[in-house]
């Protein structure tokens, strides 16, 4: 009987320390468990920050791009009208050669007239 008493207390002891054991394990899983999805959480939002910084980093980066091809049409503008302007300076300059030339060719014409006027003895003046 005392045989049966101890086997029945060794049988409760046993019992309770493996209901111990198996609660102390579930909260030490339920820890690891809660940290777990704690480290998740973070992570997705370190995760959603990114997306929205890789967002903004192609938004800025598309208005950028967008800004700079603006700006290279105009000075593309400016370089053809300076070009336009430039060739236009040249043909002016040539021009006015032409002229001085047809006006020097025009006064020794005039003096080489008055010349050969004296000379056939006549006073064109």
């Amino acid at each position: 009987m005392i045989s049966l008493q101890l086997d029945k207390a060794v049988s409760a002891v046993l019992a309770d320390f493996f209901q111990r054991q198996s609660e102390i394990d579930a909260k030490a899983r339920d820890v690891r468990l809660q940290r777990a999805l704690e480290e998740v959480e973070r992570f997705k939002a370190l995760l959603q920050e990114q997306r929205v910084a890789d967002k903004d980093q192609k938004d800025v980066s598309r208005s950028e791009y967008s800004r700079v091809f603006a700006e290279n049409k105009k000075l593309e503008r400016q370089k053809n009208e300076l070009v336009v302007a430039f060739k236009k300076q040249l043909k002016l300059i040539d021009i006015l050669k032409r002229q001085k030339i047809h006006l020097e060719a025009a006064r020794l014409l005039t003096f080489t007239e008055d010349e050969f006027m004296k000379a056939i003895g006549t006073d064109s003046h």
